[in-house]
């Protein structure tokens, strides 16, 4: 004979709250969650019912799995209340509806379509929009309702009684974390304070408690399915006294923040990915246009951080947002900028562009410009002025489109790929710069 051991959780007396689980995170908007359960068993089959679920679990993704037992099946049973889904059962049947004016009506329930419902009276038809109804009153009690889905498994011990212990492993969609840095300039330009953060939402209605968090970097979507590498479908316990740490799995990283923390339904945190690491970087002012532009205007400024063990880095940094802070002589930290930087492997540079240099002015003019059937000719002038009071790197970046050759530059420059050259330039204090050139091209 079955026997029913219960509806909820051992472990936890809150409704939707779970406890203790161990959550894995992905940057796709979902999350592997195990779980852990305890129950005491009674001889023979037991029918266990577990109801703490979030609303974006995937449906076919939980499994039970078992330290001292046999799990022989498992049901999903989402036959929950819905009282628009009810009220069908009261067709034929007497109600109360009271309008949001204040009208109260009682008659026989005789159509429920779309935005509308439709009762009777002795000597009348009436129909209304449900945007009018205030609340309806129907007769009777709910008997046996199940109000949220649950899972039921029947499990079998391999004793004849006592407790059994397992985890309950799913996936659910409604969360997501990315990385957000801040990128603190120091006041004299020449270093920075480098702070690495992930902000993770729990956008599901299931309270977690002493969740033990890891955070995966990576894609895992393939043709629009989750693929999950096999090596995450076990995860090993995080040390609770560790700080974050970083780990490769396979072609993943996972981050894994130490100890254990409260994520509550509909809400974001910031923790920590490393600590803060003092860098310098690469400070060059931009000047990009093409062919016939003709402009005046501030230079782009861009920050080039290399993530080498030498500059205090040399570690995985995940894609995501950057902010940049320029402190003041004063001590004051003031916003200068934000961007987004891409998955920067150990070895790679991060590059950020920050805004527009209010001392900085690039000037570019076409000297001439003559086109002919199969050829086209330009001379171009580009000055740089800086007012600053130190000296800066300049990098003007030209993109001219065909099959090109350039002459006559009054500096040297580098091609970058078939349509881009950049010249580096230094400018000292107060000083500009003139570069002139001339491309041509020729076709059939």
């Amino acid at each position: 004979m079955k026997k029913i051991i219960g509806i909820l959780t051992l472990l936890s007396l809150t409704a939707a709250q779970s406890n203790h689980a161990t959550m894995t995170m992905y940057k796709d908007g979902f999350a592997l969650i195990k779980q852990p359960v305890a129950w005491n068993l009674q001889p023979g089959e037991n029918t266990i019912a577990w109801d703490l679920l979030p609303t974006g679990m995937i449906k076919d993704s939980p499994f039970l799995t078992m330290d001292n037992a046999d799990v022989k099946m498992q049901r999903l049973n989402q036959d929950v209340f819905h009282f628009s889904e009810h009220l069908y059962n009261y067709l034929g049947e007497t109600i109360d509806v009271e309008l949001i004016n204040g009208s109260s009506l009682t008659g026989t329930l005789v159509e429920i379509s779309g935005n509308t419902i439709t009762i009777t009276r002795k000597r009348s038809i009436i129909s209304f929009k449900k945007e009018r109804i205030d609340y309806i009153t129907v007769p009777g009690k709910l008997d046996n309702v199940m109000f949220k889905p649950s899972l039921t498994w029947t499990i079998d011990p391999d004793k004849k009684s006592g407790p059994v212990r397992g985890n309950l492993i799913y996936l659910s969609r409604g969360f997501d974390w990315d990385a957000i840095y801040r990128l603190i300039l120091d006041a004299s330009g020449n270093g920075a304070e480098l702070l690495a953060e992930a902000y993770i939402k729990n956008n599901s209605n299931l309270d977690f408690k002493n969740v033990s968090l890891q955070l995966v970097e990576g894609k895992l979507k393939q043709n629009g399915h989750m693929n999950i590498p096999p090596m995450m479908r076990t995860m090993a316990a995080p040390n609770e006294n560790a700080g974050p740490t970083e780990e490769q799995l396979g072609d993943y990283h996972i981050y894994n923040l130490g100890g254990k923390v409260g994520l509550m339904g509909e809400e974001s945190i910031t923790t920590r990915l490393y600590p803060s690491k003092k860098v310098s970087f690469q400070k060059t002012y931009l000047f990009e246009n093409d062919e016939q532009s003709q402009t005046e205007e501030p230079l782009g400024i861009e920050y080039q951080i290399a993530n080498t063990a030498s500059n205090n880095l040399g570690v995985p940094l995940p894609q995501g947002k950057i902010q940049l802070y320029q402190t003041g002589g004063s001590g004051s930290i003031e916003f200068v900028g934000e961007d987004e930087i891409r998955q920067v492997p150990k070895g790679a540079t991060a590059t950020i562009i920050s805004g527009k240099a209010f001392d900085v002015v690039g000037k570019r003019t076409v000297l001439n410009y003559d086109r002919q059937r199969k050829s086209e000719e330009g001379s171009i002038s580009i000055e740089v002025t800086n007012t600053l009071n130190n000296e800066i790197k300049v990098r003007l970046i030209e993109h001219i489109y065909g099959d090109w050759v350039v002459r006559d530059a009054s500096a040297n420059y580098r091609k970058k790929d078939a349509s881009t050259i950049h010249f580096p330039l230094t400018i000292p204090a107060n000083g500009s710069q003139t570069v002139t050139y001339t491309y041509r091209k020729e076709w059939n």
